[in-house]
């Protein structure tokens, strides 16, 4: 009686109201007293606020003031109607709620209505374009408008989930685990708890990714973390595979088994997990335009850890481009076809993602079949699930993203057709894709694997290969553990049979021993990459780890990954002349290890990798795409073509320090390919810059790399590290006398120097004005920090050289320097017990690295010393000053010493040139290292000061360095004095600076 009563009353206030406020507020009141959900008010879209929103019930409701609603009437924008202004709403609605949604067939189309309260039109989008579903009608009285709004506004039929809002899974899963944190510290000491991290820790020991020991705080947030990824990843299954139907008991049933279980063994953890399942069981996850949980993934887990496992996953967009591109029409009309048929294999007609952490790319994947299959198979879509099914297939050597892609590849597939049993699990397995323990005996009639307490077993590997494998090994384990004999008839061969006999045999023996109830599942993860390497993918699409080899940890992995770079052919040897310690990177190794193991020969990938991939020297035998050894015929690739991605906004990994490119390669007979013909030219390169929503592509462009008379001139400047022992900022330096000064070391940031700073008083002699990138702008270098430098004479006469000690008991530095020697010997204890195995002996060592410092100390001496400095790092521009002898530069800059005056500014006119920049940033082999290639692949002439065109520069260059002093440091770059640099610079080197932009 309340809900009519107040249904009569807010059709009063709408008989009354004449403004737009007033009739929203009544229309608001009467759906509110037919039951209706919330309708949001004042509700934001993409270009405005409509008045009256419901995602449940996809509905929008814009409010106009009695008298004034006509589809024809003035709109909210000039010379845009009503009508157009519902059209604008409703679109913008369609992209926030639907997303892709009507892909899978649902039929929640939204509506639109235009309404003075009492007349209205209303509409939805059809076939594209919109369409009126009711047009003037006008109600007339208290049930009219009840009728009319239960019938179209908000029909019981048209009750839906709304789509999953953005960062949901962060917001709530971040403060899930902080619940979570609290419960498990109440019950960390039990045996429950104790007995579920070492099973935690023995998921993730195949990876190499267990915690260490000694951080038992870390440990436990990083096991807490893990364990709302599985509950979340678990919930988002059963919601998608049971629906309606899905309850908490069921849940609590799929968790009761793995590390996760913890939760269960108490009531708050159960209680917790009840409050998750009824959170996202309010959403609809079917159909979503994104990988929802990676950005879970990304909140819960901190970056320091994703970077240390090379974790850097894709943006949507980013793996959405790159399957369209792979996936091209021909290959999919070929391979739905080929997975028509029940039982026969898919050999070339896989698409694999041998890394699919959360599963971006197998979600973009199956979204672009089903959406090919609607268009040109139609007669395959009750199919369409399985098919889909049986062509996407993932592997990831990471327990917790095998659990999350699971469930992101289940979102992008069609639900399964109504009364039908289980649906057919996704292929996605957890394992090492590079078989890197399995270098020699891939192509072995029998699979080794061993139990939980090392008991070895063996399975015949036609078993694994066979396509239906799951049936067959769910009959093996199913008979080992009752302890019966059972028959493999699908196996055509009978040393087949015979082997799986055996196997049988000995698995009933390890089951009746060891109670391991797991071999199902350990076995069908076994089967997976064994059947990949069998059959072949025609497809590779993939972001591979992104870790360079040198920080890789230490162990068997580590040596395992080293073979496989020596069997592919992966080490540069002009990098081992010059004598880098660098081992590459190793995405290197995975794409090329997994194209072998598991690509079609003809089949073509689409590789996400740092953008060192594509400049690196690092990356240059993988970019012959000739990976292979004289004792591995390996395989080959054609690089066909790549995008460079640096130059996006936002860039697509804002903290990957080697940029982003894209690369695509296809696997050729090895008789097909020259060595001398392979690789990737810049004109196969297309770089894009702007956003990722509309970016502008242009080709790369291309230089002739040949070197400067300048190539060998420069040096680095002082490594000094670690800057917490050896240097000191301007604001550090708290109080001086005549001869001594008290100072504030700088503040370290990085390993294991991180928030080190140390006190001391030092003799004023021994800090020495130091240069750094910070203060160097075109044509100025301002000093803002000092060296802490223990420099000593070897006599006092004037004029005696001046030099390092040798070491700490030098007499030379207890008699000149004694309170510098008491600060160093304290630095020298702390640099004892924190330094790296990489680092020099003692800090003294360290400060003078590879002799950096020594070479700069014996200009002070020196008179009439002009040096040139340039920044060895830099995400746009090369640039560069002079600087006097007195100013050391530190291991950011690179110098060298100017013969004349009139040389260096030739040298600060060439590099500082507007119209050199496009040439520099060209040169570069990684994102942002400059390094010294400027001088190996520009030919900058050694200067002459009788040709006139040198002298032009240096002219040009004298006179920017007054007007940039002038100007307080300030460059002008399209000033008259710039514009003759240019024109200058452009004279010495005319096929270079047309490279500027």
């Amino acid at each position: 009686m309340e809900s009519v009563a107040a249904f009569r009353d807010a059709f009063k206030s709408l008989r009354r109201a004449s403004g737009e406020d007033d009739v929203r507020d009544a229309l608001h009141d009467a759906l509110q007293a037919l039951g209706a959900p919330k309708f949001n008010l004042e509700y934001p879209l993409e270009s405005g606020r409509v008045d009256m929103a419901s995602e449940e019930r996809r509905v929008l409701i814009e409010t106009k003031a009695r008298n004034a609603v006509g589809p024809r009437r003035q709109g909210s924008a000039t010379e845009e109607t009503q009508k157009d202004q519902a059209e604008r709403y409703l679109r913008d609605a369609i992209d926030r709620w639907m997303g892709d949604l009507p892909l899978y067939g649902d039929t929640g189309e939204p509506r639109v209505f235009l309404t003075d309260g009492l007349l209205y039109w209303g509409y939805e989008i059809q076939e594209g374009r919109l369409t009126p579903i009711v047009s003037e009608h006008q109600v007339r009285s208290q049930e009219g408008l009840a009728s009319f709004l239960q019938q179209y506004v908000i029909p019981a039929e048209r009750r839906y989930r709304p789509a999953v809002p953005d960062d949901l899974t962060g917001e709530l899963l971040s403060g899930f685990a902080n619940e979570l944190e609290t419960v498990y510290r109440a019950r960390e000491g039990s045996l429950g708890v104790q007995t579920k991290i070492a099973l935690w820790r023995e998921s993730l020991s195949g990876a190499g990714l267990v915690p260490p020991d000694d951080e038992p705080v870390g440990q436990a947030s990083l096991f807490v973390r893990h364990t709302v990824l599985v509950v979340a990843a678990r919930v988002v299954k059963l919601l998608l595979r049971d629906g309606d139907a899905a309850t908490l008991d069921a849940l609590l049933d799929e968790l009761s088994d793995g590390f996760q279980a913890w939760l269960l063994e108490c009531s708050e953890g159960k209680a917790i997990v009840a409050d998750v399942f009824a959170k996202l069981a309010e959403y609809q996850w079917r159909g979503n335009t994104r990988d929802r949980l990676k950005e879970a993934y990304h909140k819960l887990i901190d970056r320091d850890e994703r970077k240390e496992f090379g974790e850097y996953y894709t943006p949507d967009w980013l793996a959405a481009e790159v399957v369209n591109d792979v996936l091209d029409e021909d290959w999919m009309d070929r391979g739905i076809r080929a997975a028509s048929p029940r039982s026969e294999a898919l050999d070339g007609y896989t698409v694999l993602d041998p890394a699919c952490g959360s599963g971006t790319f197998l979600f973009h994947a199956a979204r672009r079949l089903f959406a090919h299959i609607q268009h040109r198979h139609p007669r395959e879509l009750e199919q369409a699930r399985r098919i889909i099914t049986r062509m996407v297939v993932g592997i990831d050597v990471h327990p917790i993203a095998v659990e999350m892609a699971e469930a992101t590849l289940e979102m992008a597939l069609p639900p399964p057709p109504e009364g039908s049993a289980i649906p057919l699990a996704p292929q996605i397995f957890l394992g090492d894709a590079m078989q890197s323990s399995m270098r020699d005996d891939l192509s072995s009639d029998l699979t080794s694997t061993q139990s939980a307490l090392g008991t070895p077993l063996t399975i015949p590997t036609a078993l694994l290969v066979h396509p239906d494998a799951e049936v067959l090994i769910e009959r093996l384990v199913g008979a080992a553990i009752k302890g019966k004999q059972v028959a493999f008839d699908e196996l055509a061969e009978q040393v087949d049979q015979l082997a799986a006999a055996q196997t049988l045999a000995s698995l009933t023996k390890i089951i009746r021993k060891e109670s391991d109830h797991v071999w199902k599942w350990h076995l069908r993860h076994i089967a997976g990459p064994v059947r990949m390497a069998r059959t072949k993918a025609g497809r590779i699409v993939t972001n591979p780890p992104w870790l360079m080899a040198n920080d890789t940890k230490e162990g068997s992995r580590k040596r395992l990954i080293s073979g496989l770079r020596d069997d592919y052919g992966l080490r540069n040897p002009a990098l081992r002349r010059r004598r880098s310690s660098t081992e590459g990177d190793l995405a290197a190794v995975f794409t090329a290890r997994t194209a072998d193991l598991y690509l079609v020969t003809g089949g073509r990938m689409g590789l996400v990798l740092p953008g060192g991939a594509i400049i690196n020297q690092n990356w240059q035998p993988w970019r012959s795409g000739c990976w292979y050894s004289p004792g591995n015929p390996g395989c080959h690739a054609k690089l066909t073509r790549a995008w460079g991605l640096d130059e996006l906004q936002p860039a697509p990994f804002a903290h990957a320090p080697s940029g982003c490119c894209v690369v695509f390669a296809e696997r050729m007979v090895p008789s097909s390919v020259n060595p001398d013909e392979t690789g990737l030219a810049d004109a196969d390169v297309a770089l894009w810059r702007g956003s990722p929503e509309n970016p502008s592509i242009q080709i790369k462009q291309t230089l002739s790399e040949i070197p400067s008379y300048y190539e060998g001139g420069w040096d680095r400047g002082v490594m000094a590290e670690p800057q917490a022992l050896t240097c000191v900022l301007e604001g550090g330096l708290s109080s001086s006398k005549d001869t001594t000064v008290q100072v504030v070391t700088k503040t370290s940031t990085k390993g294991p120097w991180a928030g080190l700073s140390m006190e001391a008083t030092l003799e004023r002699k021994a800090l020495i004005n130091l240069g750094r990138p910070q203060g160097l702008t075109p044509f100025r270098l301002e000093h803002d920090a000092y060296l802490i430098c223990p420099r000593v004479s070897s006599s006092a006469q004037s004029g005696a050289s001046i030099e390092l000690p040798s070491d700490v008991n030098d007499p030379r530095f207890r008699k000149q320097l004694p309170k510098t020697r008491a600060f160093w010997l304290k630095a020298e204890a702390v640099f004892a017990e924190r330094r790296s195995s990489k680092a020099g002996d003692t800090l003294l060592e360290n400060l003078d690295w590879m002799g950096k410092l020594s070479k700069q100390l014996v200009l002070l001496s020196s008179r009439q010393v002009t040096k040139v400095v340039y920044n060895k790092s830099g995400q746009t521009e090369l640039r560069a000053a002079r600087c006097p002898r007195s100013l050391l530069v530190n291991g950011s800059l690179y110098w060298l010493v100017a013969r004349s005056v009139a040389e260096a500014l030739y040298l600060c006119g060439v590099i500082n040139a507007p119209c050199m920049q496009g040439a520099w940033r060209a040169t570069k082999t990684a994102k942002n290292h400059f390094d010294k290639n400027p001088w190996r692949k520009v030919p900058v002439p050694e200067f002459d000061s009788s040709k006139r065109d040198h002298m032009r520069v240096v002219d040009a260059a004298k006179e920017k360095e007054r007007n940039v002093r002038r100007n307080d440091g300030e460059w002008i770059r399209d000033d008259e004095i710039t514009q003759s640099l240019n024109r200058a610079v452009a004279a010495v080197l005319p096929n270079y600076a047309w490279l500027n932009e």
